[in-house]
């Protein structure tokens, strides 16, 4: 019956994609997959190569990949679900750029905004593209990048100087943005004539330097906003797209965005002179929100206020990473649902699990945990967006899906049948079928504020009633007194599970719902009308426990019970560590050792049985603070100035963001209670780029060795191998975008080895200098004691569009350390640290 019902739905799904919808789109019904062109399908070899040594099989350069080849896969994309496709910058860009010796296959260094790229096609296959895609009820969305061009001119020391062997022109094709030299052109004020941004957190500097060398556009010349109006205007005329994702709108003033999307020639002007009222805009606002705050939300509701009809989720992304990603806890994914939707309409929200520009989800995580958090962007209101090669579990960020293209293996990714492609589907097929999830009121219901476990929302919309319920720890978790607000007995029928048994739960006294729930699983179920009878046993329990009261030291909790014969105390919803409590006379006693525990609130359940265990109860919900003394295991201190290589030869990249953040001068290891907290103090922290971690320019590679384990001498990708003949156990990779944590299972020279999903948490201490990881226990195989473990830090950097440590080459260059070889050890500074 249910495949029955798939297949109805996916027959309506086509009749709905194939109709006339291009004259009334639904925005908040689509689902986008997002194409990096050069990456995606090479359905032309006569373009791939124009000679310049622009093309190539590495990430640096044009893979193949065109539009002529998108259009081959168009039934690929339709038979995923998707129902739209953003494309990169089809313009003609920059194809190579020696100062940083980078080509611009990506798309977002123009050189002509109204012309085609040579390896991509001509306008007239892009109209091709269009029409074909419309014919199959996909709409098109076409990014544009307003603020900068490529990198063609720079200053240096004042000087002005241009780039006279960039590939293929050194200057823009187009006016006026081919007057680009400083000498002759200054009056003009095309351009802001500036050197590189150095401080991202300084407003003017934002808005008026360059970023990453590119030639930053004068969005406050009228000559300008006109030119930039007709270069993006003529693609919605000429080739009939659909929307705009807009590229960098943080570096444009506000009130540029107003002018160019609703002014006179503007964006919705020209869209609905082509028939397209309901034309879509939205804008990469890459910003944050820390735990338990709005700032990016309020960041993202300006560009709702200057015009954007819809922005791109990043406060979202950046949260859901760290919680189905790095394990953070699932409290600060329910705040952050709470605030979308308290700011604005989140229907408007594109929702992602990554992208171009950072490392793949996949990268450092499960299978289990990217499930769970695709379930989780096609179960909350919102516009999903897949990354090309999601479906077919990419882990390289720029990947190519073809044969013969970067990572590819030498094969073609087309595979229809694959799980991911078809656990996509059955999504979208969830998604159409249940209005709710499109267009419903968010209520968080349960979090864990501790760290991975139990996170429920329900979503109400006109009679639909639908809870999502996730465990995003790998153990079994145990759900209790979760508030339905639903009659008792009344039914919660399942409608998609994932690692969860497919069956109805009844709701229990007082609208309670209690399920035991697998690791990394989903269930996603409706109120029903249906209903089952439900017995609840005379039983009663308590606990002499206040609300987040606060405990420092072994800890006696006590109580009373009637009806009841025994207990078990039940911490942090741990369903498997379980503890026996005997009850004698009414009364029980149960001593509790904190320090096995990590600091914070924890939860405390009790399973209360009766004259049988087949009677039973869970008690109240208990929520304490442990305040866990902290004790010092190991201070090393490290010289200044060695940052510079195993042999002292290696020099820091030239942009002016690099400092000596690689310069280690001490690291502290503390015990609280089970977690183990290393202070990494440095010579720089700087967090240029806006780093969510709060420091950039640096990556932390922190090796475990637990003495009581083999584990692997190999340090991955870093052409190294451990000192003193130890070995490493775990290995934590932190930098100011993502920390991750690996067990040495499956390691090598080329592999991180097996991901563990409880990363640390980090902060940082700018008066000090100093980065701050909290490794819960669990992270590092909860040992009864430290001593004897040792820790090996190194630095280094990582890139984090290319998902890649930054490569050596013997003269360093904007974003490459110079100094030595790609088979030398990426080391720039290092301690060890050994714990008596």
């Amino acid at each position: 019956m249910r495949g029955l019902k798939k297949i109805l739905l996916a027959l309506l799904l086509s009749v709905f994609l194939t109709g006339s919808i291009f004259t009334a789109t639904t925005w908040e019904d689509q689902v986008i997959y997002f194409i990096m062109i050069d990456r995606f399908s090479n359905g032309d070899l006569s373009n791939d190569d124009m000679g310049y040594g622009e093309a190539g099989t590495d990430n640096s350069r044009y893979n193949g990949g065109d539009l002529a080849g998108i259009i081959e896969r168009l039934d690929y994309i339709k038979g995923l679900g998707a129902t739209a496709i953003w494309i990169t910058p089809p313009v003609a860009n920059q194809w190579w750029n020696p100062w940083v010796n980078y080509g611009g296959y990506h798309g977002y260094w123009a050189r002509d905004f109204r012309m085609i790229d040579e390896h991509f096609g001509d306008v007239a296959l892009y109209k091709r593209l269009v029409e074909a895609a419309h014919d199959k009820g996909l709409l098109v969305i076409q990014d544009i990048v307003p603020n900068h061009v490529g990198d063609y001119f720079r200053f240096v020391d004042g000087q002005f100087e241009l780039n006279s062997e960039s590939v293929p022109t050194s200057s823009p094709e187009q006016h006026p943005f081919s007057l680009n030299d400083f000498n002759n052109h200054r009056d003009e004020s095309i351009y802001h004539w500036t050197p590189d941004i150095y401080d991202f957190n300084d407003p003017y500097q934002k808005l008026n330097y360059q970023m990453s060398g590119l030639d930053d556009l004068n969005t406050e010349n009228p000559v300008v906003i006109s030119a930039l109006k007709d270069s993006f205007t003529f693609w919605i005329e000429e080739a009939d797209i659909d929307g705009l994702r807009i590229d960098t709108v943080i570096y444009v003033p506000l009130e540029f965005w107003d002018e160019f999307l609703n002014g006179e020639e503007g964006i919705y002007e020209a869209a609905a002179k082509n028939g397209k009222p309901e034309f879509i805009t939205f804008g990469e606002a890459w910003v944050r929100s820390d735990p338990f705050d709005d700032a990016g939300e309020m960041v993202i509701k300006e560009f709702f206020e200057a015009g954007m009809n819809s922005m791109l989720d990043f406060p979202l992304n950046i949260e859901l990473r760290s919680v189905f990603k790095e394990g953070k806890p699932t409290a600060n994914i329910g705040y952050r649902l709470e605030a979308r939707q308290s700011h604005f309409d989140q229907t408007r929200l594109l929702t992602f699990i990554d992208n171009h520009d950072m490392e793949r989800f996949l990268k450092g995580s499960g299978l289990a945990n990217l499930k769970q958090a695709l379930a989780f962007i096609f179960t909350i209101p919102g516009i999903p967006v897949i990354y090309y090669g999601t479906e077919q579990g990419f882990v390289e960020t720029r990947a190519a899906m073809f044969a013969g293209g970067f990572e590819s293996g030498e094969i073609d990714h087309f595979d229809s049948q694959s799980e991911l492609y078809r656990y996509i589907s059955e999504l979208v097929m969830l998604r159409q079928e249940y209005p709710a999830l499109r267009y419903g009121e968010v209520k968080v219901l349960k979090t864990d504020p501790n760290g991975p476990g139990i996170f429920v929302y329900s979503i109400e919309h006109n009679e639909e009633k639908i809870f999502v319920l996730m465990n995003t720890s790998g153990e079994r978790r145990i759900l209790a007194n979760l508030d339905t607000g639903l009659g008792v007995g009344q039914l919660i029928k399942p409608i998609y599970t994932f690692n969860s048994l497919s069956k109805s739960y009844p709701v229990e006294q007082g609208g309670k719902l209690v399920m035991a729930m697998n690791p990394r699983s989903v269930y996603v179920g409706i109120a029903s009308e249906e209903t089952r009878e439900v017995e609840t046993p005379e039983i009663k329990f308590n606990a002499n426990l206040e609300d987040f009261q606060r405990i420092d030291s072994t800890y006696t909790v006590t109580g009373t019970a009637s009806g009841a014969s025994s207990a078990r105390i039940i911490f942090d919803m741990r369903i498997e560590e379980a503890e026996d409590i005997e009850i004698v006379s009414g009364e029980w006693s149960y001593e509790w050792d904190i320090s096995k525990f990590d600091p914070g609130i924890h939860s405390i359940l009790f399973k209360v049985y009766g004259d049988t265990r087949r009677e039973s109860i869970y008690s109240d919900d208990y929520r304490v603070i442990l305040d866990i003394p902290e004790l010092l295991l190991a201070s090393i201190p490290d010289p200044e100035g060695d940052d510079c290589g195993p042999e002292c030869r290696y020099k820091y990249p030239t942009d002016i963001t690099f400092k000596n953040q690689m310069d280690l001068l001490e690291v502290e290891v503390k015990q609280i209670g089970a977690s183990m907290v290393l202070g990494i103090r440095i010579k720089d922290l700087t967090d240029s780029w806006g780093p969510q971690n709060g420091f950039d320019h640096v990556t932390f590679q922190i090796f475990v060795d637990d003495p009581n384990r083999k584990g692997s001498t190999d340090l991955p990708f870093l052409n190294a191998t451990m000192p003193d003949g130890l070995d490493w156990d775990y290995f934590i990779f932190a930098n100011g975008w993502s920390i991750v944590a690996y067990s040495s299972e499956g390691s090598g020279p080329k592999s991180f080895g097996t991901p563990i999903s409880l990363t640390p948490l980090v902060q940082t201490n700018r008066m000090n200098n100093e980065v701050i990881l909290r490794i819960p226990g669990e992270t590092v195989g909860r040992p009864e004691s430290f001593e004897g473990f040792n820790i090996y830090v190194t630095t280094w950097d990582f890139d984090g569009i290319e998902a890649v440590y930054r490569d050596i080459y013997a003269e360093p260059k904007s974003y490459h350390f110079g100094g030595g070889s790609k088979e030398d050890p990426y080391i720039m500074d290092d301690i060890l640290i050994r714990i008596e």
